[in-house]
């Protein structure tokens, strides 16, 4: 009871697993993504960190090492986008734009557009920045979000920042809690990201998290 066997599969064939020396968020901490058409996965082994693993041989490549107090990965998540170009019917500049996977239900495809305009897609393709949500050890009174750089995740590389602060997220998975949107040339990637606050109701108060 104080792990977990995960199983890889490519299909319905399986490729490979690994024991995740904690029982729970087993499936929520292994994340496939593409680099280079290379096929990548961040994952967890052990509770107190994020590594990389090459699929689809199931190789560790490095990253993470184990720290005592280190941070805890809850849920692993990489976007995966196509970029849209749009010419206009009137004169005037190429507009570039990502359409994420994680809205795919919510948008039209753009050949069924009402708008006169001319589209073209590209393949889909995995963000070079990753997502990871969980605590240092010892604080789990809510899960914190911080951010992964992949460009360099081939050689085993992952450097991770906490470049939003101490955002404290809602309850929901990530490709829930983040949206995320690129539309050139008027704006580069930008996130809309849902988080946790307390307040004091009949004062309206921001309350610290650390106040009791």
């Amino acid at each position: 009871m104080d792990s977990s066997l995960v199983t890889i599969f490519d299909g319905d064939v399986e490729i490979g697993n690994y024991q995740r020396n904690y029982p729970s968020f087993a499936e929520t901490t292994f994340e496939p993504f593409e680099q280079g058409g290379e096929w990548y996965a961040l994952y967890s082994p052990d509770y107190t960190l994020t590594r990389i693993m090459k699929l689809p041989e199931c190789r560790d490549i490095g990253s993470e090492d184990h720290h005592s107090n280190g941070f805890c990965p809850v849920e692993l998540f990489v976007p995966r986008y196509r970029m849209v170009t749009a010419m206009q019917p009137f004169p005037g500049p190429e507009r570039e734009s990502l359409w994420f996977e994680s809205d795919g239900e919510e948008r039209r495809d753009p050949s069924s557009s009402s708008v006169r305009s001319s589209f073209s897609l590209g393949p889909w393709r995995s963000l070079d920045i990753g997502f990871v949500a969980g605590c240092h050890w010892g604080d789990d009174s809510s899960w914190k979000l911080e951010v992964f750089d992949l460009s360099r995740a081939a050689d085993g590389v992952l450097h991770r920042t906490a470049r939003f602060g101490h955002l404290q997220l809602g309850k929901l998975p990530l490709a829930d809690a983040i949206r995320l949107n690129r539309f050139l040339p008027y704006y580069e990637l930008r996130a809309t990201i849902i988080q946790q606050q307390r307040w004091d109701v009949r004062t309206g108060a921001l309350i610290d998290q650390y106040d009791e």
